[in-house]
Order: structure tokens, then C-alpha cells, then sequence
């Protein structure tokens, strides 16, 4: 099985539960052809770069899943099908872009963790100068306080 993102936009007029609807059934479309969901998010309703079947906004839904390459031109059919759909991407994610989306992933999650275990008030810039000094300011700050 190969992993696939597709986005698709909702016209603007569907209802709330209509979309999620529309989501849900989208969803048992993928599993029920032995697919696999790995993240559904609704971006909610965003103006579009152009007017698409005299739309000029749209509810955005991105679906990441993992699927057989036969099951895409269906996926595809359903899609153009739809009343409710005005745009549809799939796209195929290879396993080089999955190494790298998931090497960022760490490292986004090293600079957080970077990022709370620094001391509150302390500034880049005192930490860049106390490495260079070779010495932490702020120990220097506390013995003067002993005194």
C-alpha cells in the first residue's frame, strides 16, 4: 500500500453536518476499498485564488491515507461525482518524502523541548555571550547576593 494526501474543497454553501458528512463518507470510501485513514483535518472555510464553478470560497478538507495505487481512479471518480465537491488533489507521497516529513517532525519537537528547558529570562543573546565567556552570568549574579 502506498500513503496518499488528498484535499479537496467543500462548496462554501454545505451545511456543517453536511460536510461532515461528506468527510465520513469519504472516509468509509478509503477503508471499505482496504485503505487505511493516517489523519483527516477540516481546514474550515477559506477564500479561493480564483472563482471555481462561481465559487470564490470553499471549506477545505485534507485527508492523508494509505490505499492500493488501483483504488485512486475511483477515489478520483467519487470526487467528480459529488455535488459538494468542487476541487479535488490526490497526491502521492513517496517514501523519501515521508523520511523527510518525519525528520522535521523530530526536529521540531528537539527545538520545543530545547525551547522549555531554557531558563525563563534568559535571552539568546546572554547564553551566546556566556559560552564564549566560558562562564554562566547568572551564577555569578547569585554568589553577589550571598555576600
Amino acid at each position: 500500500m502506498r500513503t496518499y494526501e488528498a484535499l479537496y474543497i467543500v462548496s462554501p454553501e454545505t451545511g456543517d453536518d453536511e460536510i461532515q458528512t461528506v468527510v465520513k463518507q469519504t472516509e468509509s470510501l478509503v477503508t471499505d476499498n482496504g485503505g487505511a485513514i493516517v489523519r483527516s483535518e477540516v481546514w474550515g472555510k477559506r477564500k479561493l485564488a480564483y472563482q471555481v464553478k462561481r465559487f470564490t470560497e470553499g471549506v477545505y478538507v485534507l485527508l492523508r491515507f494509505q490505499a492500493d495505487p488501483t483504488f485512486i481512479p475511483r477515489l478520483e471518480q467519487y470526487f467528480r461525482l459529488s455535488e459538494t465537491v468542487i476541487r479535488d488533489l490526490v497526491v502521492y507521497f513517496d517514501e523519501k518524502t515521508l523520511r523527510l516529513e518525519e525528520e522535521q517532525k523530530k526536529q521540531r519537537e528537539n527545538e520545543i523541548r530545547a525551547s522549555a528547558s531554557r531558563r525563563p529570562g534568559d535571552s539568546d543573546e546572554d547564553r551566546v555571550s556566556s559560552r564564549r565567556r566560558g562562564d554562566d552570568s547568572r551564577d555569578d549574579d547569585s554568589e553577589e547576593d550571598d555576600d
